[in-house]
């Protein structure tokens, strides 16, 4: 073997262990990103959970500051060890979110981590523009700043326009919706109609699919905007004849 092959084989040897090296310690970072993601997620799913039961009991909830500073500072160093990820700023703003999970809208003591939430959701979009959930969250966020405007009209768009048929994104469209309806553009008034009519359609409200239909009806309940709702959707089903008689309400 030639002095010169000899080089080349050993330079080739180089570069494939500097490659081997940088891919480890890639999928290291990744590994550990996804873990503190992991960590965080599981905190707001508990939270979720403990707020879900608040409200059943009619009482208040809020998470102990030092599970919430836990829970933020994994998030945040996701978000850190990988700043391209949409998922990892998602969690980071629901962590934000979550500090005051039964603040009312407005609320001021709940303002600065919503606010920062919604700078999150932002981010977010920009990294992944064509993920429907993601514009349901900003709508949410949005409307519990009181920030009833163009920006939150647009989320709404977005959203129906990406996820039709999602029942997550449907959900969040009908109930920031029926919440803002006296504040909605005609333009937007006419997004939240369509998505209430899609979901009480006979595809959606039929079979295995009547559960997220009912869930959807329910928002329309809770913000009280059943004869609003009952004047937009078609009386040629029997569904909607049926939740629409005030004997059902």
């Amino acid at each position: 073997m030639s002095v010169a092959t000899e080089r080349h084989y050993k330079w080739a040897w180089g570069l494939a262990a500097i490659f081997c090296l940088l891919f480890a310690l890639w999928s290291a970072l990744w590994l550990w990103a996804d873990l503190a993601a992991f960590r965080a997620r599981s905190w707001v799913e508990a939270w979720q959970h403990q707020t879900a039961i608040a409200l059943r009991e009619g009482r208040t909830y809020v998470p102990a500051e030092e599970s919430w500073l836990e829970a933020r500072s994994a998030a945040q160093t996701a978000v850190k060890l990988s700043p391209v990820s949409a998922d990892y700023l998602v969690v980071l703003a629901r962590v934000e979110e979550m500090r005051y999970p039964l603040a009312l809208i407005g609320d001021d003591d709940a303002r600065p981590g919503r606010e920062r939430a919604v700078q999150l959701y932002r981010d977010a979009i920009k990294r992944r523009p064509t993920w429907p959930y993601t514009y349901a969250d900003l709508a949410y966020a949005l409307m519990r700043l009181d920030r009833v405007d163009a920006e939150l009209e647009a989320a709404l768009v977005d959203g129906a326009r990406l996820g039709p048929w999602e029942p997550e994104v449907m959900q969040a469209i009908i109930d920031v919706g029926f919440e803002a309806w006296y504040r909605l553009s005609p333009e937007a008034r006419r997004v939240v109609a369509d998505t209430l009519i899609r979901s009480q359609s006979p595809e959606r409200a039929g079979g295995r699919n009547k559960k997220h239909a009912d869930e959807m009806w329910e928002r329309v309940r809770v913000h009280r905007k059943q004869a609003l709702a009952c004047g937009l959707l078609p009386m040629t089903n029997e569904r909607n004849r049926h939740i629409c008689h005030p004997d059902n309400w």
